[in-house]
């Protein structure tokens, strides 16, 4: 019976010991709102979206994160995070580290990271934008179906360097390969994705600034050189309790019907009263050409009350217009299936905490 006791005690050891010695920390947000949400007045009025009311789960998710001291300044970092929804048990999330995940390498050269990740221009070219209520649906920005920062994008197959904050200055590179590398007539493609980026944050001053290069994003067979390209400028002022902020973007494309250039601008402003942070924020994306009618408006009013320094609870309403061959939605969670010329709008209260 000894003899079992002291094996059982081995074995528990010997399987505790890896945990024990790694530097491992768990970390995550948990946000959720309920929300009443439409998208009437499409060009086609069989592509209403008629009221509904709803919980969205926002971006809450779960990540796993530790470093490994190699000596001489230098670190090995991992990251893996995931989004979960709570809001309906898990259904629409099958897959895991769908967030940035990655292994890295961090010293006096600044970080190097390889995976699943942000590309430096959604990074780090946002630090100036005015966002009342981020992470949900009244977010200014969110991606290519977005509004304002339609250049963002999580790409997997990435290669990143951020260098040291200097003075409140950082910038980046990135680099997402196509694995698939798809045959279009006879031509194999390369649609790999570069971006540049750099922010700076310091004496009250919040800036960004990124450009991407989309290679062969539009290539079509007998022309796979139609590359799309983003340009984003954020510049943000903050004095005592007032944040102040603008925004510009750019989207160029080459295209075999012939390039485009569509543009898109944001103002926003947040002003502190004790716990209570209120907020609003307008963003317009014009044509891609005079007469299109593919550009689109949005307007943000929140409001975030500080319950403690982890969790807080606010409200927001946010009203989005298509012109009539646009299909613009929210950023997340979207609806599915705009119709072009709609007008999505939503109103929620939420809770977030963060551990």
């Amino acid at each position: 019976m000894l003899k079992k006791r002291m094996l059982a005690v081995a074995v528990a050891s010997t399987l505790a010991a890896p945990f024990a010695m790694a530097d491992v920390n768990i970390y995550g947000t948990i946000n959720a709102s309920v929300e009443s949400v439409k998208a009437t007045g499409a060009t086609n009025p069989a592509n209403d979206l008629k009221s509904t009311g709803r919980i969205s789960s926002n971006v809450s998710r779960i990540g796993f994160k530790g470093s490994d001291d190699l000596g001489n300044g230098l670190k090995g970092l991992w990251q893996i995070e995931q989004e979960v929804s709570i809001d309906d048990g898990g259904t629409r999330k099958g897959s895991f580290a769908t967030r940035n995940s990655f292994v890295g390498l961090e010293g006096g050269f600044g970080k190097v990271l390889l995976g699943h990740h942000d590309t430096v221009y959604k990074g780090l070219s946002s630090a100036g934008l005015v966002n009342p209520v981020p992470e949900t649906i009244a977010d200014i920005g969110g991606g290519a179906n977005s509004v304002f920062g339609r250049g963002d994008a999580r790409l997997p197959n990435s290669m990143l360097y951020l260098s040291q904050n200097y003075s409140g200055l950082q910038g980046g590179v990135s680099y997402s390969l196509d694995e698939t590398r798809a045959t279009l007539g006879t031509t194999r493609t390369n649609k790999g994705i570069w971006s540049l980026a750099a922010n700076y944050n310091a004496n009250g001053i919040l800036a960004g600034m990124g450009y991407e290069v989309r290679k062969q994003a539009n290539a079509v067979a007998g022309n796979t050189g139609l590359d799309q390209t983003f340009m984003k400028l954020t510049a943000a002022y903050k004095f005592d309790d007032t944040k102040l902020g603008v925004g510009y973007e750019q989207e160029k494309s080459e295209r075999a019907s012939g390039n485009t250039t569509q543009k898109a601008w944001t103002l926003g402003a947040q002003q502190r009263l004790g716990s209570v942070v209120l907020g609003v924020a307008y963003a317009k994306l014009g044509e891609t050409k005079d007469g299109a009618k593919d550009g689109a408006k949005q307007w943000t009013l929140g409001a975030v009350y500080e319950l403690s320094k982890r969790t807080q609870t606010y409200a927001f309403y946010t009203s989005l217009k298509n012109d009539a061959n646009s299909a613009r939605t929210f950023g997340s969670p979207s609806f599915i299936g705009v119709g072009a010329g709609s007008k999505p709008t939503g109103l929620g209260v939420g809770l977030k905490t963060v551990f």
